[in-house]
């Protein structure tokens, strides 16, 4: 990096500075970089035009690593044209900004706003660095499921509950590699999209929830319960329908079982966010195993891993039983 880096990165527009510098320093993955970019960019070209002007103005400062960097976002950019329409459709309807009102009402606009990304872009509905590009999705899904098998979280005799699971990417990712597979989600168009995407799949199934428990399931049933990019929504709903779901998860884990959180929220407040994770745990009989890390290379999501804990802490309630019928 330049010793003053404002003599180069002074000369862009402020709303891209901080993903082309966290991009130059090698600290932000390319695709993020280049998702980032598209959210602020008021046309397809602008982005583009943004690095490519950038490039420019360092080739001669011998900053080699800063220029690979931001090659690679340009090469993105320019391999995933209609990225743009992509970011822009998606974020158009499923905004991250709206204050929590009625939790119910919230859950609704949700599934109906989910149903419409569905529609017009499925890679782009589930994860928007992934450019609507279904190679980058697909390399992405499987970047976390190597760190489920890392962390021994997944294995023939599990059982796996996906907390929103979209399109059925992680459907797809772990058949064969579990016992049972189940996905939820709020959204009919995504739970049709995840059915197409695993079709004729063994141990994979989906159901759409209410998105306000996990009544559907009896207790102890799983082993893992996997929330990628679920509990941001959950938490813009409101705190009460959050803590719900770690209750419920908590019920439904088998002792000994793992919930893994994917980001907890948008609301740009780590500390926050820990906070909220360990208070969470602490009072529905988990324990912290990993505390907001960073491990992927194509997305910077934060990990949140929590394990049940075989006896609840002292003084804790436990979680209430489930009301209906099980699924399984």
């Amino acid at each position: 990096m330049p010793e003053r880096e404002d003599d180069w990165i002074g000369a862009v527009a402020p709303a891209v500075r901080q993903a082309l510098r966290g991009c130059a320093a090698g600290q932000l993955p390319a695709n993020i970089a280049a998702m980032q970019l598209l959210m602020e960019s008021r046309a397809p070209e602008e982005a583009e035009q943004a690095v490519a002007g950038l490039l420019e103005r360092i080739r001669d400062r011998g900053e080699g690593s800063a220029i690979r960097h931001l090659q690679a976002v340009l090469d993105l950019l320019r391999s995933n044209p209609g990225a743009w329409r992509t970011v822009r459709m998606v974020l158009d309807d499923v905004r991250h900004d709206e204050a929590p009102g009625d939790a119910n009402a919230a859950v609704r606009r949700w599934a109906a706003a989910f149903d419409r990304a569905a529609c017009a872009s499925p890679e782009g509905s589930v994860a928007l660095y992934a450019l609507g590009n279904p190679e980058l999705l697909k390399a992405a899904t499987e970047e976390v499921v190597d760190r489920l098998r890392d962390w021994d979280l997944i294995g023939r005799e599990r059982h796996v509950l996906d907390l929103g699971c979209g399109i059925g990417r992680f459907g797809a990712a772990l058949a064969g590699q579990v016992r049972g597979y189940v996905g939820i989600d709020i959204s009919g168009e995504m739970i049709a999209a995840a059915h197409r995407r695993c079709a004729g799949l063994s141990g994979v199934s989906f159901a759409q929830t209410s998105g306000c428990d996990l009544s559907l399931f009896r207790d102890s049933a799983f082993d893992l319960v996997l929330a990628v990019d679920a509990f941001p929504y959950l938490v813009q709903c409101g705190t009460e329908l959050a803590e719900t779901h770690v209750t419920e998860a908590a019920r439904v884990l088998k002792p000994g079982g793992d919930l893994l959180i994917l980001n907890f929220s948008y609301r740009g407040d780590p500390a926050g966010d820990r906070a909220d994770v360990r208070r969470l745990a602490g009072a529905c009989g988990f324990a912290v195993v990993r505390d907001s890390a960073r491990p992927f290379s194509l997305w910077d999501g934060a990990v949140y891993h929590l394990t049940k804990r075989e006896r609840p802490p002292s003084g804790s309630s436990a979680p209430e039983p489930s009301r209906q019928g099980s699924v399984i």
